[in-house]
């Protein structure tokens, strides 16, 4: 396959991968807006439905990629191990920060849900205490610093 269509391949997955992952950090982010558990229950759903094609694109990205880094032969240049390890390192990184945020307010919802009684103020303290931000901040910067890398080669 030629280089073009590597490219082609890796473009389509890195689409699929903003517009997926953009659905959950938009989900991270209205969670601090709302306080109705209907609602907050929502938001977590929309976000779950995207996880399907979140990693398909990742690894359509990841293939697409490494197939335009063969046939291009630029494994032999460092901005191409770079852009991967950022990558992999801020995908680790970011992983446990943002299931475990899920996790907590999924863990009250359900609570809630069995009559457990657990108060507004608790509920907001949960929904609260996920920094956005920062998880939504480092991935921007990650992919902006990718970006750079792969259109500017700078080594």
């Amino acid at each position: 396959m030629s280089y073009g269509w590597w490219k082609f391949i890796h473009l389509a997955g890195v689409v699929g991968f903003v517009a997926a992952h953009g659905t959950s950090m938009a989900a991270t982010v209205m969670l601090r807006r709302f306080r109705e558990p209907q609602q907050v229950a929502g938001i977590l759903q929309l976000s779950a439905a995207t996880v399907t094609a979140f990693y398909i694109s990742t690894l359509v990205l990841l293939a697409g990629g490494i197939g335009a880094g063969v046939v291009g032969q630029w494994f032999d240049q460092g901005w191409i191990w770079v852009s991967i390890a950022l990558l992999i390192g801020v995908g680790i990184m970011m992983f446990p920060m943002a299931r475990r945020h899920f996790r907590r307010i999924r863990m009250v919802l359900e609570l809630m849900e069995t009559g457990t009684a657990v108060s507004r103020d608790d509920f907001g303290r949960v929904l609260g205490a996920g920094n956005p931000a920062l998880t939504a901040g480092t991935g921007f910067v990650a992919v902006l610093l990718i970006v750079y890398l792969m259109v500017l080669k700078p080594f």
